[in-house]
């Protein structure tokens, strides 16, 4: 049964999907639960019959009533504990999707750890509606809502009495388990806010180790610990206390009814009622009872998650608009931009940028911190909510700022394919080894003892800042298309590499290749095509090098005395 829901927008579509997708397995669950209960509280009437005339028919009914009701229990159980693991695998798939389709601007306020809570903590908990609440809300629901009207029909105790019984119980628990909610809720939030601070902490373990600042950071860690620690305890302590009233509250209920059919009941009761409604109070409502309060947790809990991913699923990106898309470029045009700009929360970031890159062109594009260089960047990859009159470009390849590396071998780096067969790697070695040599990485000068089958740890744990850039310029070199965009590609290289590398794009200049690239070396420009200088935003010089250096204000930023 294959839902009909393709996504997930909102909180409402989180609910529906939960309680609604497959329907007909609902409607089974809830069969179930009525079958137990029904066959559950025949139970006390076959009881009393047996009792009265001690016949084997009684007895036999009694027994079978008694196995039906748990079979039927556990079955509700069954299901509904399946239902959750098909939900919980839907809505992980549907949240994959949708983390895919969202920009890092779009999620740009929530941390990895909140992100991984979302699957590890929200998901499942918010399926506890069918693992949990559903199932407890039936054999729950129905067991307290027609063990009154049983005991007003079979021995005529008033509606008032037991009702009013079980809406003092419901009342209490309900404050409890409201309050338990609360407690789960914030533990949901602190594990996702020191998940959060533990992934940080991983990633830049080496940096906060060489600045000493990693006690200072890890006191971070250590403080969220505690918040998280004494949630914990009160969570604990507060789910003590229901278990506590649960586990007594039946003797407290079968004391009252007892004292009411014995002092105040107008008919007589005999033994044999006092221990069928004994049996009522005792024991078939027990479960029910005990279930109650971690229902109305659940429940609550349940809620939390639904509405935390109701939340997320409800993020969308900010579109981009361009006025006239795909107007074909012109035979020696790899990047035509017309009057894009970029206004984020109110504040201009990008304005009237018009620019143009021709096939076998490098164009350096410089300026002060904070100017617009890597935004423009984001622009032109089409992440950020720009407006264009025009944004046509040849198939590019992007190198960001900061090096992606995956935990797997050199050459699955290269070839971003974790599902190669060790033959079919093989046929790439030669065209890897051809990438590496371009980017200027020497297995053999770089220490990589196993070549292209070397590991290479989670983030490149295992290799230097130089390794990582250059490996991630030779994953562009590997497959490369005909315009490059490369964000600041020398910086953790060395003069003699950085020099190195300037001819390897230049070899592929030479085959009819463009590149516009960021940098903050300042001898690349020399060799550029042209330099485009982003100040505030806004493209205040594009021209050959010699006459961006004509200028004293331009001369002055390259010695470093401004910007």
């Amino acid at each position: 049964m294959v839902s009909r829901m393709k996504s997930l927008k909102s909180q409402k579509d989180v609910v529906y999907y939960i309680l609604f997708d497959r329907l007909i397995v609902r409607i089974g669950i809830m069969f179930l639960a009525f079958s137990a209960t029904i066959a559950g509280l025949s139970v006390p009437y076959f009881q009393r019959d047996f009792m009265q005339h001690l016949a084997a028919s009684p007895l036999l009914i009694c027994t079978l009533l008694a196995l039906l009701s748990f079979v039927f229990l556990q079955m509700t159980n069954y299901l509904g504990q399946r239902e959750a693991l098909i939900t919980q695998k839907s809505i992980s798939e549907k949240l994959y999707h949708h983390i895919l389709k969202l920009k890092p601007l779009t999620t740009s306020h929530k941390t990895v750890g909140e992100m991984v809570a979302l699957y590890t903590t929200d998901i499942p908990s918010c399926t506890m509606w069918l693992e949990q609440t559903i199932p407890y809300a039936l054999t729950t629901a129905f067991p307290l809502i027609l063990a009154p009207i049983f005991l007003n029909i079979i021995y005529h105790i008033p509606y008032g009495l037991t009702l009013s019984l079980i809406a003092a119980l419901v009342s209490v628990n309900l404050f409890l388990a409201r309050r338990q909610s609360g407690f789960f809720y914030f533990f949901k939030i602190l594990a996702g806010q020191r998940m959060g601070l533990v992934n940080e902490w991983i990633q830049n373990i080496r940096g906060l180790k060489s600045l000493n600042w990693i006690q200072g950071f890890e006191n971070k860690i250590i403080k969220k610990r505690i918040e998280e620690t004494n949630n914990r305890i009160a969570m604990v302590t507060n789910g003590q206390i229901m278990n506590s009233i649960s586990s007594s509250v039946t003797f407290w209920l079968n004391l009252a009814i007892l004292f009411y059919v014995t002092y105040f009941h107008n008919e007589l009761i005999g033994q044999i009622d006092i221990i069928a409604i004994m049996w009522v109070m005792g024991v078939f409502l027990a479960k029910p009872i005990r279930q109650l309060p971690w229902f109305f947790t659940m429940m609550f809990d349940a809620w939390t998650s639904v509405r935390r991913l109701g939340e997320f699923f409800s993020l969308v990106n900010l579109q981009y608009h361009i006025e006239n898309e795909n107007v074909a470029l012109k035979p020696d045009e790899t990047l035509v931009v017309e009057d894009l700009n970029l206004v984020i929360e109110g504040r201009s970031v990008l304005k009237n940028i018009n620019l143009t890159v021709k096939k076998k062109e490098v164009v350096a594009v410089i300026g002060p911190i904070g100017s617009g260089k890597s935004v423009l960047f984001k622009s032109l990859m089409r992440e950020t909510p720009f407006t264009a009159k025009r944004l046509d470009q040849l198939p590019h390849s992007y190198l960001p700022q900061e090096p992606f590396i995956l935990s797997a071998t050199l050459t699955e780096n290269i070839i971003l394919d974790y599902h190669e067969a060790e033959s079919d790697a093989d046929q790439h070695a030669p065209k890897a080894h051809a990438a590496l040599k371009h980017a200027q990485f020497d297995i053999e000068h770089d220490r990589i003892t196993e070549g292209l089958k070397t590991m290479i740890g989670e983030r490149g744990l295992n290799i230097s800042g130089g390794q990582k850039q250059r490996l991630n310029l030779a994953r562009l070199f590997y497959n490369p298309l005909p315009l490059f965009l490369l964000d600041d590609p020398f910086s953790a290289v060395d003069v003699g590499t950085e020099k190195k590398l300037i001819d390897s794009l230049f070899v592929l200049k030479d085959l009819g290749h463009s590149f516009l690239v960021i940098t903050q070396r300042y001898e690349f420009l020399k060799h550029c095509d042209r330099v485009v200088y982003l100040e505030k935003g806004e493209i205040k010089f594009n021209g050959p090098y010699s006459e961006f250096m004509s200028e004293v204000k331009y001369q002055k930023f390259i010695a470093g005395d401004i910007g």
